[in-house]
């Protein structure tokens, strides 16, 4: 003999007709306290400082920075006189 049972509910009266306690509102105060911890993390982190902690796991790191910050600093900036040299001599 084969039955099928079909309950047609919300989770909310699912969890009711069990007898399982009602966990939106812990639910809701944990994300918040996690929403406040992960904005003030982002907030006090910069991109520098974000490349320096990943790169610093690498083998070599320290020579790629160095590197890089090397080429950044030689890069010509927006209004340099350095940039309208390069233009005119290509």
């Amino acid at each position: 003999m084969k039955m099928t049972v079909e309950i047609d509910c919300t989770p909310q009266e699912a969890r009711a007709l069990l007898g399982l306690p009602d966990l939106e509102p812990l639910q809701a105060a944990v994300m918040a306290q996690v929403e406040k911890r992960v904005l003030e993390a982002a907030s006090a982190m910069s991109a520098d400082g974000i490349l320096k902690t990943w790169f610093s796991l690498l083998p070599g790191s320290e020579t790629y920075l160095k590197t890089m910050a090397g080429f950044l600093k030689m890069s010509p900036r927006p209004g340099d006189p350095r940039e309208s040299d390069a233009e005119n001599s290509v």
